[in-house]
């Protein structure tokens, strides 16, 4: 698979965030909380410390219905997904 960067500009939620390109990627394989939840909340910011304003290499995964992007997405050598995963299931 071939990897991409791009720069984090806005985090819409718990596991999504926006590009500056405009392209939205979405975690793959990570289980959001349930909207509207405390969880929720704190995932969204969990996920704005690790991302927001950096750029990120990802892996495209697929495209869902919305248009999004799903993906695999890294920090250097921090694996984003798999911190999400541990982070939302110890909430």
């Amino acid at each position: 698979m071939v990897m991409k960067s791009g720069t984090v500009v806005e985090v819409l939620d718990a596991v999504s965030f926006r590009l500056r390109t405009d392209a939205i990627l979405v975690l793959d394989g990570v289980e959001p909380p349930p909207r509207g939840s405390e969880a929720e909340k704190k995932a969204k910011e969990k996920l704005s410390e690790l991302v927001l304003k950096k750029k990120v290499q990802y892996e495209v995964t697929e495209f869902d219905e919305l248009g999004r992007t799903r993906a695999k997405v890294n920090i250097e050598n921090l694996n984003i997904n798999e911190e999400m995963n541990k982070y939302i299931k110890g909430l």
